[in-house]
């Protein structure tokens, strides 16, 4: 009959994880307020559990052995998951208000929230907000969204959570100061004729929408570069690698003296939408980051109007392709 093998204790992983970290056991035992005897004491228990040594004594210091290095790698791996709990936690206890979690995808993180969340600040300086930059459709709606808003582009048709429209813009050119296309007031699809054009990824909607309209008119451009990122299209063009059609709100971002914003025509409409997961108590202050949103998206939409990059919506006769859908 096989001999039974006890599994070691968490006691037993704590003092090893602090001795491995701390590097004495004078150390550890201080974090753990304990003893340097217990401490030792219980270092030589758990290498009698284990049935092989961690720790090697050389010159009155403690060095780890091999497999005490890997056992470490693992208690990390282990820890790691804890720690974050215990630091949110302690976030939770700190806040005097409740605590909001947004999931954004990085272009709005990096050009609407901000201003948002400096709004929402002034009414409630106590509220604890955590941002994550990823896309919240990715989440599983089997096991639930955990965040309270999500910014997303497109619009979402799954019934897991409330949709709510915050702005509709016109993808917008990029273009380098010194290229020939920067003189021009406004650039239709056959301007790009043989210019150096730099994609988005293959299957972004909003790229496939825009290759439809050159497919349409028969452009043939240079096709090179590609990028995921509106974000890493705009840092190619300001280094004069070729010319772009992008989201405003990123491309406004990246304006300078060495990259200009030209509307495109035929007008190609770029959504964005806030995400309420049906899954989730409501917070309350996830309805007023709402408003201020919408609120910001609509001085955007202004603000691209007075700079001629959009027109009125009124002004745009042609049929409009429909919006892309996640």
């Amino acid at each position: 009959m096989a001999a039974r093998i006890d599994h070691i204790n968490l006691r037993q992983v704590e003092i090893f994880r602090a001795t491995m970290k701390f590097g004495t056991v004078t150390a550890a035992a201080a974090a753990l307020g304990s003893s340097q005897p217990t401490i030792t004491r219980e270092l030589a228990r758990l290498e009698s559990h284990l049935g092989f040594s961690l720790f090697e004594r050389k010159r009155q210091r403690l060095v780890p052995t091999a497999r005490a290095i890997k056992l470490y790698q693992e208690v990390q791996a282990s820890f790691i998951g804890l720690d974050r709990i215990n630091g949110f936690v302690e976030r939770l206890r700190e806040a005097s208000e409740e605590v909001l979690t947004v999931a954004s995808l990085p272009a709005f993180a990096q050009t609407i929230l901000p201003e948002a969340v400096a709004r929402l600040a002034v009414a409630h300086p106590g509220l604890t907000l955590n941002i994550s930059t990823v896309d919240p459709r990715n989440q599983s709606s089997i096991s639930g969204f955990d965040f309270d808003l999500g910014l997303i582009e497109d619009i979402y048709t799954q019934r897991d959570a409330e949709v709510i429209v915050l702005g509709v813009y016109d993808l917008v050119a990029v273009v380098p100061a010194q290229h020939a296309l920067a003189a021009r007031d406004h650039l239709e699809p056959q301007d790009f004729e043989g210019a150096s054009f730099i994609s988005l990824g293959p299957n972004d909607p909003y790229r496939l929408a825009v290759e439809r309209i050159f497919d349409q008119v028969g452009t043939k451009r240079r096709l090179l570069l590609s990028s995921q990122s509106a974000s890493s299209v705009c840092e190619l063009v300001s280094r004069g690698l070729g010319v772009s059609i992008v989201n405003p709100l990123t491309a406004l971002s990246y304006e300078s003296a060495a990259v200009l914003l030209k509307r495109f025509s035929p007008r190609q409409q770029f959504v964005v939408s806030a995400l309420r997961p049906l899954n989730r108590p409501s917070v309350a202050t996830s309805d007023h980051l709402t408003n201020l949103l919408r609120a910001v998206c609509a001085e955007k939409e202004a603000l691209f109007l007075r700079r001629g990059l959009a027109l009125p919506k009124e002004d745009d006769r042609a049929e409009q392709p429909e919006l892309p859908v996640w």
